[in-house]
């Protein structure tokens, strides 16, 4: 019994052992579902924006430096539904209200300290980065036009430009990872997502909930 005992232990040992080597060193690609919170900004003179809860997916991509301290930076998109109240300057005249889609893009820089050397571990992280937000509201007439293509032949095409802002955003977040012996690891976390809107209404904080799906190689 007792040698039983003796090669369990030495297997649990060796396995977490591969488990760490793997994670160390080494690159990490992934793709993950970004759940996005709802958010109320209230601007100057009565003006407000409402933007609703919504899911998204992104792409990701990291180094492990060491079993503890990881690189990387990701891609994400979301899609979420808002409200907006546009208050006109001439006071005569009464606000108007929008309700369309936003495309937010963002791009974030993050440092990721895992706790734990094992396979499985809490870990925090943080970053910055840029989110890019599509109104998806016509600001000027539509232009077309017309050219040549080598495959299609003669093409006619109308494009439309929109309001939108590329602004700074933060972001911290906690979560749990679990690495896999198949060289794959499953990350869930919970986070926040600060948007700097440089206007007269507070920052955008959005609830940030996420699945991921990575890759070691």
């Amino acid at each position: 019994m007792s040698r039983i005992i003796v090669l369990v232990t030495a297997l649990v040992f060796s396995t977490t052992a591969l488990a760490q080597q793997d994670r160390s060193n080494m690159w990490e690609f992934g793709v993950l579902l970004n759940n996005l919170g709802s958010e109320n900004l209230n601007g100057s003179n009565g003006s407000s924006l409402d933007v609703d809860s919504s899911t998204g997916f992104g792409f990701s991509l990291s180094y492990n430096l060491n079993n503890h301290f990881a690189l990387g930076g990701e891609f994400t998109w979301n899609q979420p539904d808002y409200s907006a109240v546009f208050v006109p300057a001439d006071p005569t005249e009464d606000p108007q209200t929008v309700n369309y889609e936003l495309d937010v893009f963002g791009v974030n820089l993050k440092a990721t300290w895992n706790i734990i050397d094992g396979p499985i571990t809490p870990y925090v992280e943080a970053g910055l980065g840029w989110a890019d937000i599509d109104s998806n509201i016509v600001d000027q007439p539509p232009v077309t036009g017309c050219w040549w293509d080598p495959w299609w032949g003669y093409v006619c095409d109308t494009f439309y430009s929109t309001y939108g802002k590329t602004q700074e955003s933060y972001n911290y977040a906690v979560g749990l990872r679990w690495d896999m012996d198949n060289g794959m690891t499953l990350k869930a976390s919970y986070g926040v997502l600060e948007i700097d809107t440089s206007q007269s209404t507070d920052d955008a904080s959005l609830d940030a909930i996420r699945a991921e799906l990575t890759w070691r190689f």
